[in-house]
């Protein structure tokens, strides 16, 4: 028997992506029990475009118009989380779009591992920078750890996040989440035969601002300078220093009750 199981949608204006993010959770070849999105200060047409594409019966929206964690997607995620029913939490990013067995392939591999992700892929068809993102995407095979699990697209068995106490306000939420699983004697995985397309279209801009966010990252996981600087060189991806020894620190938010 097919396991219930929810999946989140973390949006923040996503009008140009959602509602293909949408169709491909629709045509999965197993259903999940329950859909949430969760809009975060939506100011263009995605709820609009959610609300006449989800199944009514099935599928909550969580407008969310104050931001009370230093770290709204992770807030984001939880908010979804306590909503959440089933055996199984599949995270989807809103600019993501699924092949039709993204469920009936995760869902099986919860009985061995807490948490799977499968991989993602920047859509070449974007532009010239996703063309070349999509290449450099490659050089994560040869990271230091390896590739390591990404959350955009993942598998998360309810009963072990639970029992991690849910998600936290942090930067890097994936990586802190498998963590602390693997802290408490879970095993995570990402499933490499499992792709999904990154449909969202890389900028200049948008690429510095990743990279500065990838050095917050790396310092709030305790990652060391020395590791980061080599990250930075090998990988060319210079804005990570910035980010790890320069950006100020957010200040602190309360968390939700």
């Amino acid at each position: 028997m097919t396991p219930a199981s929810t999946v989140a949608i973390p949006a923040h204006n996503e009008e140009k992506y959602i509602e293909d993010c949408i169709r491909s959770i629709l045509q999965q070849t197993i259903q999940p029990t329950k859909i949430i999105l969760v809009a975060d200060k939506c100011t263009d047409r995605t709820v609009e475009i959610a609300t006449s594409i989800l199944p009514v019966e099935r599928s909550t929206i969580l407008r969310k118009e104050n931001v009370r964690w230093n770290n709204t997607y992770s807030e984001n995620l939880e908010l979804a989380r306590r909503e959440a029913v089933g055996e199984a939490l599949l995270i989807v990013d809103a600019d993501m779009t699924l092949p039709k067995d993204f469920v009936e392939h995760l869902l099986p591999q919860l009985t061995e591992y807490a948490s799977v992700s499968a991989l993602a892929k920047t859509d070449p068809s974007q532009g010239m920078l996703n063309r070349v993102f999509s290449i450099w995407e490659k050089t994560h095979r040869i990271a230091p750890l390896g590739e390591q699990p990404r959350g955009g697209a993942r598998a998360i068995s309810i009963d072990a996040l639970t029992r991690v106490k849910g998600f936290r306000d942090v930067f890097a939420v994936d990586t802190d989440l498998d963590t602390r699983l693997r802290q408490n004697g879970y095993k995570v995985r990402l499933d490499r035969t499992l792709t999904v397309l990154h449909r969202r279209r890389i900028s200049v801009p948008r690429s510095v601002r990743g990279q500065i966010k990838a050095g917050r990252a790396r310092r709030e996981l305790g990652i060391s300078g020395k590791r980061t600087v080599l990250h930075s060189i090998g990988r060319l991806r210079p804005f990570v220093i910035y980010g790890y020894y320069y950006y100020p620190k957010p200040k602190t938010a309360p968390r939700p009750d």
